[in-house]
């Protein structure tokens, strides 16, 4: 996965083999308007209804024809450069005004979803920190909206739509292919939502490179989508690459979607869709929640491309889903995984179609411990999937957080990218890009983007294993929420689907959790039921124990717009009372010796390898590089002491690491105190 940047002034083969602008000098402005000059009467977007009935559409000249008209509508309340807030509804009045912003030369600040819970609390922190000159959207949602937020400390003016599309002119400013096309709102999964500034040739590289891989031709394409036009998701991965390659775009509004999973695949039945996707939670609720009988009036046979990115995708959800709706003409081999985040504009690896997932399991106590081995029982099986390749002419590399060392493969680490993919950077956040996408691998000068993502490479394959900031560290050992969620929502079918957080019930207590889990609304089993099967999974498996189960009603995690847990924020609407509780079940955690300090572990390590090593011919404390390398100190001794050690203190050591540091006695018993004390 070497990193090739093509010279800009190298013509892009897949312009003519796409049809497709060349992202080394186009703009999105240049990409809507060969669009609309090559199939101007192409209906790029169909909105849906309820019924799944077609309420609206868009050609791709009328999109040209109301961008550019927005756009002088716009120049008449602000000048090149300013920001725009779009507030609109997942509808084509979004996409329209999007690309209005962008034929002014304006930048587009996008990351509010109108229809969500705490959308209000959203609005203020982006505007907040985006400080837009204008806000604009259809006069209802804006009256609402400033009707509730009457002082706001920038002075936006408000403008509607319906005022933008009665502009008696038209513009379109083509813009700098390296400047600033938009400013894309993150999630907010762990931090608060930081807006990333996006270049023309962040997204026009990364959409040819999608378009390559998924074997993208506008003849053959029809896609759709329920995924929110304010995610990154939805409107790189699925408005803007229609308007690169061509093709149709059907899209279904989320809470259609969210109130009724099955109309999202009785969307794609009915019109015979090639290219759909979304999370897990997306196929979880699919499989949950879709009966029989609707099921008869399903055809999936269609459907070749099966998109599955934006969080980690869990093996087993995945392959219920397969199984299900296998009946109904679903093929495993197309599904498509992927990696991804909106600093790195979208996509960053991807596996290829027509090709059966890889599904891996590996040793859950060994991932805990940086290594991706195979797992040796069930009870310490996690199975992963593979996440894919990288795009071309970019590089992904997995660092040691701490020390900033490249990783070998099979060793669980920190993702790092470089690339024409990744983004300029935080706006108005100057010290945090420098920290975020400047860094450095020690010893070198490239920089990299620090995604804060854990995972590791087989091959080139990317499996992603957790989020850092979610990582929770109990005696030593590190626990990703995610895997925990997913174990209690497999064995329990009245937990809801990706709703549970998992957290210390005291930061300063690094010896018990609190687990939160939302309920179905009818459970079929009683409270102390599901409880006493949640407790059963957490500390069978993972040998840790709960000091308080909490169970709720829909609504008890917090959630980013996308679907993901936010756990800080429901830690702390717990200790404020203020989730939809419906009982407690408190628990005493054992009485378990505190973790060790790294002193501690040392003088317990020289105990244990003096007694492990009093019988030996050769004294351990007299090791040295030359004796290994003559052969006077017996390997197989030092081998059998490695496994010993693992199997007493339940960890694992990397072999090569240990074979280095048995050339001294001393180096031996630190990397062995490092392993058990609360530092490693």
């Amino acid at each position: 996965m070497a990193l090739i940047i093509p010279d800009d002034n190298e013509v892009d083969w897949a312009c003519k083999v796409y049809g497709i602008v060349d992202w080394h000098t186009a703009t999105l402005v240049d990409m809507l308007q060969h669009r609309a000059k090559v199939s101007p009467s192409m209906v790029l977007y169909t909105l849906l209804d309820a019924d799944c009935n077609p309420v609206d559409h868009l050609t791709s000249a009328q999109l040209d024809d109301q961008a550019a008209t927005i756009a002088a509508g716009l120049r008449h309340f602000g000048k090149e450069g300013d920001r725009v807030l779009l507030l609109c509804d997942n509808d084509l009045n979004y996409i329209s005004a999007f690309f209005g912003c962008i034929y002014a030369g304006m930048i587009p600040a996008s990351g509010i979803h109108i229809d969500v819970m705490r959308s209000d609390e959203r609005f203020e922190m982006v505007v907040n920190d985006a400080q837009p000159k204008l806000i604009i959207g259809p006069r209802k949602i804006l009256a609402d909206y400033k009707a509730v937020h009457k002082e706001i400390d920038c002075k936006p003016v408000w403008v509607p739509l319906e005022v933008l599309l009665n502009a008696k002119n038209k513009t379109a400013i083509k813009g700098d292919n390296q400047g600033v096309a938009f400013i894309q709102y993150t999630s907010g999964t762990t931090k608060n939502s930081r807006g990333i500034e996006l270049t023309h040739r962040n997204l026009i590289f990364n959409l040819r490179y999608q378009a390559k891989s998924y074997e993208y031709r506008d003849e053959e394409y029809s896609g759709l989508s329920w995924l929110p036009l304010a995610h990154d998701m939805g409107m790189i991965g699925c408005v803007l690459l229609v308007v690169l390659t061509g093709g149709r775009c059907i899209l279904l509004p989320p809470k259609h979607f969210v109130e009724k999973p099955v109309r999202w695949l009785k969307a794609i039945s009915k019109y015979k869709v090639s290219m759909s996707g979304g999370p897990t939670f997306a196929y979880n609720l699919c499989t949950r929640e879709v009966t029989d009988e609707e099921m008869q009036d399903l055809d999936l046979s269609h459907w070749e491309l099966a998109l599955n990115g934006a969080d980690t995708a869990q093996a087993d959800i995945m392959q219920r889903f397969c199984k299900k709706f296998a009946a109904v003409g679903f093929k495993p081999r197309h599904l498509v995984f992927g990696y991804g985040l909106a600093e790195a504009t979208l996509t960053v690896t991807r596996t290829e179609r027509r090709v059966s997932p890889k599904f891996r399991s590996f040793s859950r106590s060994a991932l805990m411990a940086g290594f991706a081995w195979p797992s040796t029982n069930k009870f310490d099986r996690r199975e992963l999937i593979s996440c894919g390749t990288s795009l071309e002419d970019q590089k992904v590399i997995i660092v040691d957080p701490e020390s900033h060392q490249i990783l070998r493969n099979g060793r669980v680490g920190e993702i790092w990218i470089s690339g024409p993919s990744v983004a300029k950077g935080y706006f108005n956040r100057p010290e945090y890009t420098q920290e975020i996408f400047h860094a450095k691998v020690s010893g070198q000068s490239e920089s990299y983007l620090r995604t804060g993502d854990l995972g590791f490479l087989l091959g080139d394959n990317l499996f992603f294993s957790g989020r850092m900031s979610n990582v929770i560290v109990l005696r030593g050992k590190t626990y990703d929420p995610d895997d925990v969620s997913g174990a209690l929502e497999a064995a329990c079918s009245d937990i809801r689907p990706n709703a549970t957080a998992f957290f210390l019930s005291d930061p300063d207590d690094t010896l018990s959790i609190t687990v939160i889990i939302e309920l179905v609304k009818k459970p079929l089993n009683s409270y102390e039921d599901i409880v006493d099967k949640a407790y059963e999974v957490i500390t069978k498996t993972y040998d840790i124990w709960p000091k308080m189960i909490v169970l709720t009603r829909p609504g008890g995690v917090l959630k980013t717009p996308s679907g993901k847990a936010q756990i800080a924020r429901t830690r702390k609407a717990l200790h404020d009372d203020a989730l939809p509780v419906i009982q407690k079940f408190e628990y005493e955690v054992p009485d378990l010796p505190p973790p060790l300090t790294r002193e501690q572990a040392l003088i317990e390590v020289e105990k244990w390898v003096d007694e492990k090593t009093k019988d030996w011919d050769e004294d351990v404390k007299e090791l040295t590089r030359e004796k290994l390398v003559n052969r006077e100190m017996d390997a197989e001794l030092l081998l059998n002491l490695r496994q010993d050690f693992e199997r007493h203190f339940h960890i694992q050591i990397d072999p090569s690491e240990f074979m280095i540091a048995c050339q001294n006695y001393k180096d031996l018993c630190n990397l062995l105190a490092g392993q058990i004390s609360v530092s490693a």
